[in-house]
């Protein structure tokens, strides 16, 4: 058996668009770790036989409609407080990208694009460590998804 390509851990992840460069991207400093979910939400109804009804129906599912939400978590960098509160601090979302491998691996890096809301922002400090932060986000509309090799 062939041994799979895997990506590194830590080239997952939630990078937002400048906001001095439009269409430049770039990686909020100071997050380890990076969780992203897309979620399909269905309908469902039960399809009765029609030859005997008292049969067990099936249940038939519909696609009502696609989610996406993302964490990150890590050291607190003073170069991305202000990065990470203006995408916070505003009733508009931001252009995002969400990637699995590096943003120059034109062979197997991909990334999923469009608008976020950064609904989430925490700050966490305790004696003896470093300040902590945790950030979330969720899609505000539809993310289209890209090898990075065919941009």
């Amino acid at each position: 058996m062939a041994k799979p390509t895997t990506y590194v851990g830590s080239t997952v992840a939630i990078f937002l668009e400048s906001a001095t460069v439009p269409g430049t991207y770039l990686r909020p400093c100071g997050l380890t770790n990076h969780t992203v979910s897309f979620t399909k939400n269905t309908t469902e109804v039960n399809v009765p036989d029609c030859d005997d009804p008292e049969l067990p129906s099936w249940i038939e599912r519909g696609v009502e409609s696609l989610d996406f939400s993302g964490n990150g978590s890590g050291i607190l960098a003073a170069e991305a407080v202000d990065e990470w509160w203006a995408a916070f601090n505003t009733a508009e979302s931001v252009n995002a990208r969400i990637y699995i491998g590096k943003p120059d691996d034109a062979t197997n890096g991909r990334y999923w694009q469009g608008k976020v809301h950064v609904t989430g922002f925490e700050v966490t400090g305790e004696r003896g460590d470093k300040a902590q932060t945790t950030v979330s986000v969720v899609s505000d509309g539809e993310l289209t998804f890209h090898e990075v090799g065919a941009s």
